[in-house]
């Protein structure tokens, strides 16, 4: 169905769609701050990372014995998500699993996306729910691309609270157990097309909750926020006008593993009946 949902706040405005929770707009009176998707690039805005970050290998992985096929990412930025609850400056969108999903994830969950615009800033909480009477087990997180005026690399990344930080390296997108320490002056990861070519920025367990966006000029500056999440992701297309900044509850596949889904690394374990749910969100400055 793909229905588009629009939310106002004052002078802000967002707008989701239905089809992934997919937020796409997200302005104030002057300003667009969302990539608007182009299909010759990269066709997405915001798609909804669930229920793994990242890849497993060859798309399969085992559970109880069994083996599924998963896309990298997961489905949830596939699915039509029901609106649940729907105010002027708030959305609820729903998911709950069916048979169609458990031929690639054997489990019962409800997940909501919920929206909520403030006098500043759009924040957006996942929240999963485990229905069944067993444990389910899941990773997700948010891969918002943020537009640039020009290119990215006219741009820079300020950490909250790290002045050095680990890169974890990946190879087709699997950790290959290699990392790269960053000593970062004023706290800034200024963006280098050329790092990206060889692979995303992976990192994990840093001490920063929050990042801020910036054109170099500072005259265009957004702050990320992404208190309890256990990773972060950054990533572009070299020569591009966006910038993704991906607050993760969760981590790539190391490219030995062999385990079960349930053994793999970060990955959360929900007990029944109980709720996980972590918010991030994108302020202006």
């Amino acid at each position: 169905m793909n229905n588009i949902i629009t939310l106002k706040k004052d002078k802000l405005s967002a707008k989701i769609s239905t089809l992934g929770a997919q937020l796409l707009s997200f302005c104030d009176e002057k300003n667009e701050y969302m990539w608007q998707a182009d299909p010759n690039v990269w066709g997405f805005t915001a798609p909804v990372v669930f229920p793994i970050c990242g890849r497993v290998k060859d798309e399969q992985y085992t559970f109880e014995g069994k083996t599924y096929t998963m896309q990298q990412h997961g489905f949830a930025r596939f699915k039509e998500f029901e609106a649940e609850k729907i105010s002027d400056d708030s959305a609820c969108f729903l998911l709950r699993g069916d048979e169609e999903t458990k031929k690639s994830y054997p489990f019962d969950f409800e997940l909501r996306v919920i929206f909520t615009l403030g006098e500043d800033r759009l924040s957006t909480t996942y929240s999963v729910t485990n229905p069944s009477d067993k444990n389910i087990y899941f990773s997700f997180g948010g891969h918002e691309g943020y537009a640039c005026d020009n290119r990215a690399d006219d741009c820079y990344v300020e950490f909250e609270n790290d002045s050095k930080i680990t890169r974890l390296m990946l190879t087709d997108g699997f950790l290959n157990g290699e990392t790269k320490e960053i000593s970062l002056e004023n706290n800034k990861l200024m963006v280098d097309y050329k790092e990206f070519e060889k692979c995303n920025y992976l990192f994990r367990d840093i001490n920063s909750d929050s990042v801020i966006f910036s054109t170099k000029d500072d005259s265009r500056r957004i702050r990320i926020g992404f208190e309890g999440h256990n990773a972060l992701a950054i990533w572009t297309v070299p020569e591009r006008k966006y910038l993704c900044i991906e607050p993760w509850c969760g981590i790539p596949q190391s490219a030995e593993f062999d385990g079960d889904f349930n053994e793999k690394d970060s990955i959360i374990c929900l007990e029944p009946k109980k709720t996980f749910e972590r918010t991030h969100y994108v302020q202006i400055l």
